[in-house]
């Protein structure tokens, strides 16, 4: 078996529209909406059963087969999404941790940058 080394340059400089132009001495206030997927609150811990019954429709999935909150979510595992979901259940528990880690960096950074 052959291994080939890549080697590809990385770019000097990086423009990046969250930074604010050097000629602005600070940043202005942050809007969460820009990191929303869509109407559901960000932290799918708080959602209620209508953001879990809508969330879950979108994707093809069934409502009524989650009758839960976010919390409950939460305690489901990836067999447990496959078993409610058959052709869907390993995207939807893909999706809901995905979710899930974004609110918790979200807050993990919040409460690092509060402590400042």
């Amino acid at each position: 078996m052959t291994y080939t080394l890549s080697v590809f340059t990385m770019p000097t400089q990086v423009r990046c529209d969250r930074v604010p132009p050097a000629h602005e001495s600070q940043w202005g206030a942050l809007d969460l909406r820009v990191l929303q997927e869509d109407d559901l609150p960000l932290d799918p811990r708080s959602w209620c059963r209508a953001d879990v019954g809508a969330w879950v429709s979108r994707r093809g999935g069934l409502p009524e087969r989650f009758p839960m909150n976010g919390k409950a979510l939460c305690l489901m595992s990836r067999d447990m999404f496959a078993s409610r979901v058959p052709n869907k259940g390993f995207e939807l528990h893909q999706d809901f941790r995905r979710r899930l880690a974004k609110a918790l960096a979200l807050q993990d950074f919040f409460e690092k940058m509060s402590k400042n």
